[in-house]
């Protein structure tokens, strides 16, 4: 019985030997059917190399995809990075969010700690450029950092550290920042990166100085990063430094250099024409320049045009900050009517999160101001006012300055050693010394600052009621005298010239097929060429004589001390003038006529007429006029009639 047991306990092992190989075999088998099955990584890799339409390449990654087995999560990971980044050069920044997610879950039960790190990075810049609010972006950078610490890849290491430092820059935590920084700073100085890895470190201190209002450190370190990024060849990246390099050296009035940077950004726009969103930055800091300089009316075009050029654009933060400049702007120009309508649109734009709190309360005082609250904008003003100097006062706190101090010595040892210098004690004690009358300068900007605002409150409380009444006798769109204002006025020349016997004339347009323009154009086509012809037909007429707009596009103009024949001429030569040359509008070429009706009231009329119903009077020679205008349309419009009937 014993033997028989060992017979039969022998025979079940072998048979369990025996279906364990089987089985081996199929898992083997079922392995290399996926494989075999599955499209090469590596050659979708080379592919790609080849695709310069992000369109394409994301059409492409697409069918690669649906091509992968279930079992092969780091081959898709890896698919989905490179969608994800064909769909953000494509601008389709809620896409690539997706496919970035989609990439970390996979990554998350993966070996692929490396392609999880620039996941996570490459995920927190889409959410930067979404709504640059640090605490939805940042967890990104910081889980990051540590799955970096634990690889061996240093460059990657560094671009972490360096992204994360945007997350500590505030004044209770800019020390953080710069221990971050230094971190990938020792990192490069022993492992020797390349030009684009020092670059990276450089332009994020930079960027910790600036929004620490440390003006001359942060240019001195994106003028670092420039140069770091010219020995990459990396232009857009040159670019941007530009960008910043306009804004500091505007901080620090530097105006000479804020020029040259502002050229050598219009020679790499040149060389980098097909890139769509540079004209959208240099238009926004020649704004940015000119404003600085008080040079408004310069400063409006630059803006208008950044404004223009904006849908090229998906740094949304920059493009609410340039209405709120343009407002500023505006309201500088006493433009007080545009500036409240272009403060509304900056506070209702979708970029307003991020916005320094400083630029959002002065548009809210130009708003309120603009709707005639003048209390509110005088709160807003104040707010603006203690915003700003609690910023300074936070900024250049004895701890942060000790701890930028302390990070500027070892940059600038880390930067002479790339130089093969060596730094003296005395140049240091030199640098301590003129950082701190920079603070102290900064304490004084403050007071100044405060006393510069009052002053402009002062002046805007003063020509604020000119401004509103200018505004209460202005149409929006056009700029000249609206239809209240203009029948008012024209009441006050009839009665003056029946005073003093003289004629006086009225001439009436309008634009002939209109709506046909605002069919084929469009309204804002339509709107353009109301103020276009306006435009052309105040060259005709005396800066005494009014020109207003009673309608749509119906236009009435007053001509005191004018006869019959004067009105003639001049009216002949208003369809003249709009007739002969069409208009161009963003590339759309328009050309259209106006038909033109002419009612004088002459001295002789004037005799049976009531002195105290000028009112009446005028209503009447209006209704003259229109019938005039009314009979060049049925006569086939492009003409000029004159009302016969005796006034």
């Amino acid at each position: 019985m014993f033997n028989l047991a060992a017979i039969i306990t022998r025979q079940f092992v072998r048979y369990c030997a025996v279906f364990k190989g089987i089985a081996l075999l199929a898992y083997l088998y079922g392995s290399i059917s996926i494989a075999a099955n599955s499209p090469d990584l590596s050659l979708i890799e080379q592919d790609l190399t080849r695709i310069d339409v992000p369109a394409q390449k994301i059409d492409y990654i697409t069918q690669q995809l649906s091509l992968i087995s279930h079992g092969l999560a780091e081959d898709k990971a890896q698919l989905l990075f490179h969608l994800a980044a064909a769909q953000q050069q494509n601008k389709q920044l809620d896409k690539a969010f997706d496919s970035y997610s989609q990439a970390i879950d996979l990554l998350l039960v993966t070996p692929k700690p490396s392609l999880l790190v620039k996941a996570y990075l490459a995920r927190s810049l889409i959410v930067s450029l979404q709504t640059n609010d640090y605490k939805q972006y940042c967890p990104d950078r910081i889980n990051a950092v540590k799955l970096a610490r634990k690889q061996s890849d240093q460059d990657l290491l560094v671009h972490a550290l360096a992204q994360t430092a945007y997350c500590f820059n505030q004044a209770d935590n800019f020390d953080i920042g710069l221990l971050h920084l230094s971190e990938a700073l020792d990192i490069a100085k022993k492992y020797q990166l390349a030009p684009d890895k020092l670059a990276m470190i450089f332009n994020a201190t930079a960027a910790v100085y600036r929004d620490n209002h440390l003006h001359r450190q942060a240019e001195e370190y994106f003028q670092q990063a420039f140069n770091h990024w010219q020995q990459a060849d990396d232009k857009k990246s040159m670019f941007n430094m530009l960008h910043n390099l306009v804004g500091e050296a505007i901080m620090l009035t530097k105006w000479k250099r804020a020029d040259d940077y502002l050229k050598q950004m219009s020679a790499l726009m040149v060389q980098m024409k097909n890139n769509k969103d540079l004209p959208f930055f240099y238009y926004f800091n020649q704004g940015r320049y000119h404003l600085g300089r008080q040079e408004y009316s310069s400063a409006i075009q630059s803006f208008e045009m950044a404004n223009d050029a904006s849908t090229e654009t998906e740094e949304a933060l920059f493009v609410t900050e340039n209405l709120g400049l343009l407002a500023l702007s505006l309201f500088h120009y006493q433009d007080i009517a545009s500036a409240g309508q272009t403060a509304e649109r900056f506070l209702n734009s979708d970029g307003l999160n991020g916005q320094s709190a400083t630029l959002i309360e002065q548009v809210r005082a130009i708003y309120y101001s603009s709707e005639g609250d003048y209390f509110t904008a005088l709160e807003y003003l104040f707010s603006a006012i203690a915003v700003e100097k609690n910023h300074i006062e936070q900024a250049v706190s004895n701890d942060v300055v000790l701890a930028s101090l302390n990070h500027n010595v070892k940059m600038t040892q880390y930067e002479n050693q790339l130089l093969e210098k060596e730094l003296s004690i005395n140049q240091l004690n030199l640098n301590s010394q003129i950082d701190k009358q920079r603070i102290t300068k900064l304490s004084m900007f403050i007071f100044i600052v405060i006393a510069a605002s009052l002053a402009v409150l002062v002046i805007f409380l003063i020509y604020s009621r000119r401004q509103f009444i200018r505004r209460a006798q202005t149409d929006f769109l056009t700029g000249i005298a609206n239809r209240r204002f203009t029948f008012q006025e024209g009441q006050k020349r009839l009665q003056q010239c029946q005073e003093h016997h003289q004629s006086l004339a009225l001439i009436m347009f309008d634009i002939d097929h209109f709506k046909k323009i605002n069919d084929q154009f469009g309204h804002d086509i339509g709107d353009k060429a109301i103020a276009a012809a306006v435009g052309r037909s105040q060259s005709y007429i005396k800066q005494t004589d009014i020109i207003g707009r009673i309608g749509g596009e119906e236009f009435l103009c007053i001509l005191p001390n004018v006869d019959t024949n004067e009105a003639m001429q001049i009216a002949e030569r208003l369809r003249n003038v709009i007739a002969e040359q069409p208009f161009k509008f963003s590339g759309v070429t328009v050309g259209f006529t106006i038909s033109l009706g002419v009612a004088v009231a002459s001295n002789s009329s004037y005799s049976n007429w009531d002195h105290d119903s000028s009112e009446q009077h005028f209503a009447d020679l209006v209704k003259k006029a229109d019938l005039a205008m009314y009979q060049a349309k049925n006569q086939g419009r492009n003409q000029v009639q004159l009302y016969l009937e005796s006034v």
